[in-house]
């Protein structure tokens, strides 16, 4: 089942990522109310989590299947490892390059990236390719979704559903509790376990697989109606105005809250479920080619944004006597126009080869 109205959400939620790193001098960020909006990076990361959860399930569960052995986990791995890592090397590669001075000459930082487990270390999530702190968490959900798909398989999903809202609960309550404590302050081991460390985002997975098992059981087939569209850019707007008031939430309550561990993920995944059971005409507008291209790119857009800032500030924007607004949006069309290319002609191709390779040696077997 093909969810075309939920792929270009992909590439506005990278984009925010991008606005949180290089665009905090330009509009909208400029604009006191939008800044929180437009520069959501981390809590966009958590959307990213809940989503994948959810397309996890619709993509690999079917409720006529039973039999555990029908799902291949090794199939599933590669296609994982085939769709990820490549461009994630590659960013990789050209961030060692750049800091070979510094970071990218400590084998343990070095060996930590390449294997993905950075995020695991507090201290080392951030280091090299700052956005791949996020691929080593999907590569723990990667690994973890066997075992849900076998409690599927073995009709164990009220106790999933259980252990789902008992893994958010939890974690919400641990991440606020940590947050307020005296000795937390922003770049300390503590601020990276609460915010980086894949323990601390395994809940959203979670609960947006769940999700996407009703979904793909027929539970929401109710919400199929004309007034679907309406509903989801009401909860949009609800999602942004949290975003934009999220400081005086915190004011009100007297205690410090962050959305990054999930905290919004009942907003986002009614978003999901309105886009995906929608007939009208927002799918028809969200199923655009161009903006089904733009999804299906964001992944490049998202992890080859340092790199590419990195070669674009020592290039372009020394070139170029511009001020930060448009230097930021130039970077932007830059970066997106690169990474459309290379989900065309790099993602794609190499993807393909892989799992063809695997298949005719019979590695997936």
């Amino acid at each position: 089942m093909r969810l075309e109205q939920l792929t270009f959400t992909r590439y506005l939620a990278a984009l925010t990522v991008v606005f949180f790193h290089f665009g905090q001098e330009a509009f909208p960020a400029t604009n006191t109310w939008l800044h929180p909006v437009v520069t959501a990076g981390p809590i966009a990361v958590s959307y990213f989590f809940v989503l994948s959860g959810f397309i996890m399930a619709v993509a690999y569960y079917s409720p006529t299947q039973k039999n555990p052995a029908s799902f291949n986990k090794w199939k599933y791995w590669l296609a994982r490892f085939a769709r990820i890592y490549p461009v994630y090397l590659i960013a990789l590669v050209l961030m060692i390059g750049a800091n070979l001075k510094t970071e990218g000459s400590d084998p343990l930082t070095v060996l930590l990236s390449l294997t993905t487990l950075q995020a695991w270390i507090p201290g080392y999530a951030m280091t090299l390719n700052s956005p791949g702190w996020s691929i080593s968490v999907e590569m723990f959900f990667y690994l973890s979704f066997p075992i849900l798909m076998l409690l599927m398989s073995k009709n164990k999903l009220k106790y999933l559903l259980i252990t789902a809202a008992v893994l958010w609960l939890s974690t919400q309550a641990l991440q606020i509790y940590l947050h307020n404590l005296a000795s937390y302050a922003p770049k300390t081991l503590l601020h990276e376990f609460i915010f980086y460390h894949p323990l601390m985002h395994i809940n959203t997975f979670v609960v947006g697989f769940v999700t996407g098992v009703y979904f793909c059981n027929g539970r929401m087939d109710g919400l199929n109606n004309r007034w679907n569209g309406l509903l989801a850019f009401v909860v949009t707007a609800i999602i942004i105005l949290a975003l934009a008031y999220e400081y005086k939430i915190t004011a009100t309550l007297g205690f410090s809250i962050v959305y990054n561990n999930g905290l919004i993920t009942p907003l986002f995944l009614t978003l999901v479920v309105l886009l995906a059971t929608n007939q009208g005409i927002t799918q028809k507008v969200l199923a655009w080619p161009v903006l089904l291209l733009l999804g299906e790119a964001s992944y490049s857009l998202y992890i080859l944004q340092r790199p590419v800032f990195g070669i674009y500030d020592r290039t372009i924007g020394q070139w170029l006597a511009l001020d930060a607004n448009m230097h930021f949006y130039l970077f932007a069309i830059l970066l997106t126009i690169l990474s459309v290319v290379s989900f065309k002609f790099f993602e794609t191709p190499v993807r393909r080869m892989i799992n063809a390779y695997c298949i005719s040696s019979g590695k997936t077997r």
